[in-house]
């Protein structure tokens, strides 16, 4: 099969531009190889760790349900952070410290002759104001705010740790395990970790998002708030008095004519308008008005592109209402992508882990927001892997399965034993 018929059965899943991978090999497309291979399942050291994970079946959910139940909202992830790092220094890495960003760093040294990968799971949850939590188990299901997003994470990476110490692994690579602040507010610090050491990192693997999901490019955020100001008048007075809801109005309708790129996938743009509002009465003209953009994009350059066209729009509708405008827009959140990383070694082989996992669902895609953005930005090739099957994420309904948490720690070591 031709390359481009493949990418055109790949498309054909989702008008967004999503790779989503059925029964096509990954390997039938130009690249670099996968690292995986199926005889290495049957190695003696990943048949231990195997049964390890699984011995300690019931000890790993209970772990989950504690960690779970310690409230860490961004800002606040303190008592996650010293528990984490009592566990750090008990599974028996090299070196474990907080950083000055609060930042849980366990260090696993290789033998210098390999790569420098940090591995990394947010600490922080959505959930400002909320400090009593108790998880509910019923069948495969836990139920808790936080209990997937990114708690279920925080396990994976210490059971791994635990498990591959057990079985005596010898890393050739030096790994750096990180329990991160601040990733629901913008990767804080994963951001701070990397913008302060003095190493180079060759890799970075973020525990986040869905089983089966693997993100290899970074997504863009733009859009903001847009406001329209007038002088006000009573109904009564109303007429060809400048009205901010009539801007608010041509504005939307302008910006949602907007065309943007829905593939490849790499040039992916979207807009959404989410909030609107206005006015304090019924009966009189609105003195202010607003809505919010939200736009997202897979290329910096159509997100700029976008954003301007969403300036001029505002500004031409001002100018014909007769209005003040105020722009608050995000310019800081770019979009980046490496070349090639959709067929590097590492994202070919995170879908074969996968695929012989048999994840029922495996997306490859670069419309990624994980800490692997803060890699991706850098030049450092970087992927996430998802934590288990979950609904209701970032909701105080949230739900994880167990059974998924366990396949997901699977593709946690199998990905590390390919890495050495």
């Amino acid at each position: 099969m031709r390359r481009a018929e493949i990418m055109k059965k790949y498309f054909k899943f989702g008008l967004l531009g999503i790779i989503v991978f059925s029964t096509v090999s990954l390997a039938s497309l130009k690249g670099e190889e996968s690292l995986f291979k199926r005889e290495m399942v049957n190695s003696p050291l990943v048949r231990e760790v195997f049964s390890f994970i699984a011995q300690n079946r019931e000890k790993i959910i209970q772990e989950w349900i504690y960690l779970t139940e310690i409230p860490a909202p961004s800002g606040h992830e303190e008592k996650r952070a010293e528990y984490l790092k009592k566990q750090f220094e008990a599974s028996g890495l090299d070196e474990v410290f907080i950083d000055t960003s609060g930042n849980v760093i366990g260090i696993w040294k290789g033998t210098g002759r390999g790569k420098k990968i940090i591995i990394s799971a947010h600490m922080d949850t959505v959930f400002q104001g909320v400090w009593e939590i108790k998880v509910k188990r019923e069948g495969n299901l836990l139920k808790a705010p936080g209990i997937g997003d990114d708690t279920a994470n925080l396990v994976n990476l210490l059971w791994s740790i635990r498990a591959l110490k057990q079985a005596g692994f010898k890393p050739k690579n030096t790994y750096y395990f990180m329990g991160s602040v601040g990733e629901e507010v913008g990767f804080v610090g994963m951001e701070a970790f990397l913008d302060s050491t003095k190493e180079k990192f060759d890799l970075v693997i973020a525990l986040d998002g869905d089983l089966g999901k693997v993100h290899y490019g970074a997504l863009g955020f733009g859009g903001g708030r847009i406001t329209f100001r007038g002088p006000g008048a009573h109904t009564m007075q109303s007429r060809g008095v400048p009205n901010p809801n009539l801007a608010v109005a041509k504005a939307i309708e302008r910006i949602c004519e907007i065309e943007l790129r829905s593939k490849p996938p790499e040039k992916w743009t979207i807009i959404n308008v989410g909030m609107i509002g206005g006015g304090k009465v019924r009966n009189a003209v609105s003195q202010e008005s607003y809505f919010t953009v939200d736009l997202r994009s897979a290329d910096q350059e159509e997100l700029k592109k976008a954003q301007r066209k969403i300036k001029k729009i505002c500004q031409d509708v001002a100018a014909d209402v007769g209005v003040e405008l105020k722009m608050n827009l995000n310019e800081r959140s770019k979009a980046y992508q490496i070349p090639g990383a959709g067929d590097s070694f590492l994202v070919r082989t995170v879908f074969d882990i996968l695929k012989f996992l048999e994840v029922k669902e495996i997306e490859v895609d670069p419309l990624g927001s994980t800490e692997a953005n803060a890699g991706i930005e850098r030049g450092i090739l970087s992927v996430n892997l998802g934590r288990t099957y979950g609904r209701f994420k970032h909701t105080l309904r949230e739900e994880a399965e167990i059974d998924g948490l366990f396949l997901a720690m699977k593709q946690i070591l199998l990905l590390i034993y390919c890495l050495k």
